[in-house]
């Protein structure tokens, strides 16, 4: 049997919620930033200086959204470091609460995300044996030619075809019949 690989997959759950929930939270960060500054003279004159703090509010949740947005298209990217973006899409998320957290929904969506990312392990999957037409993922397989035998080896000769294998073929490396 030939070693296994890891196939082209990667955790697309993972990846849409964070996608999602990451630009729920730059847009919440965009809207908390509209308001204060469209009732910035109300906001003024209740508590002084409160404007600036809630637009500081509202372009850290920008940031935030826009970090987990990177670490989600990384996951699709990248597979192979989908346990660390996830796992950074989970505490940008959680931070994100201080910002509003893209009206929570976007704060619930990217935590999934990043809780399926992190544990997500890619799939085994085996490649075909020596002489195995078949697929390799989504790429075809055919058979090789004939490998060259040794002189003086064991061999063994196919049934449907009568070429000539290695001993330890499972299957006929000209026509793909089993031995």
């Amino acid at each position: 049997m030939g070693s296994p690989s890891y196939g082209p997959m990667y955790p697309s759950t993972a990846y849409w919620l964070s996608l999602v929930g990451g630009i729920f939270i730059v847009l919440d960060g965009f809207v908390a930033i509209a308001e204060a500054i469209a009732l910035r003279s109300l906001v003024e004159s209740i508590v002084p200086g409160a404007s600036g703090i809630l637009i500081g509010l509202g372009a850290f949740a920008v940031v935030c959204g826009l970090i987990i947005v990177y670490f989600g298209l990384r996951i699709r990217s990248n597979p192979g470091t989908a346990r660390m973006s996830g796992i950074l899409i989970i505490v940008f998320s959680l931070v994100s609460f201080v910002g509003g957290g893209g009206f929570f929904i976007g704060l619930i969506l990217a935590l999934i995300g990043g809780i399926l990312g992190a544990t997500w392990t890619p799939p085994m999957v085996s490649q075909p044996m020596y002489g195995q037409p078949g697929t390799v993922g989504s790429r075809p397989w055919t058979v090789p030619s004939s490998p060259p035998l040794q002189p003086g080896s064991p061999q063994r000769f196919c049934s449907s075809c009568g070429s000539p294998n290695v001993a330890s073929a499972q299957f006929c490396a000209k026509c793909g019949a089993p031995m």
